[in-house]
């Protein structure tokens, strides 16, 4: 009998403001952490060119089954340009995806 692995992430806080983005994330696989990615992209640029900004974090056994961050990007942002943020949760390895949260949001 095969067992299901079960995840969880989820973007939990999303301030933006022209200097970048704070931005918390909570997440949950079943068989631990062993690293969570946030990325920034602007949506008005070609795939190839998006990237504004990213980060990891990764953990050392032993692994959290549950964590909750905040990541602070450094990228300038442009009033008025739509952005999407993402959180990646990987499995114990730090390698394989196992949940995400994306949310796209615009700067006034």
């Amino acid at each position: 009998m095969v067992r299901e692995t079960i995840a969880e992430a989820s973007i939990t806080a999303l301030t933006p403001d022209r200097s970048g983005i704070s931005l918390g994330c909570a997440g949950r696989p079943d068989h631990g952490i062993g690293r969570v990615a946030f990325v920034l992209v602007d949506l008005a640029k070609e795939e190839s060119a998006n990237l504004i900004d990213r980060g990891d974090l990764q953990y050392a056994p032993p692994l959290p089954t549950l964590v909750r961050e905040v990541w602070m990007s450094s990228g300038p942002l442009t009033a008025g340009a739509t952005y999407r943020a993402f959180v990646h949760l990987y499995d114990r390895t730090g390698v394989n995806l196992v949940a995400y949260d994306r949310r796209d949001f615009t700067i006034d």
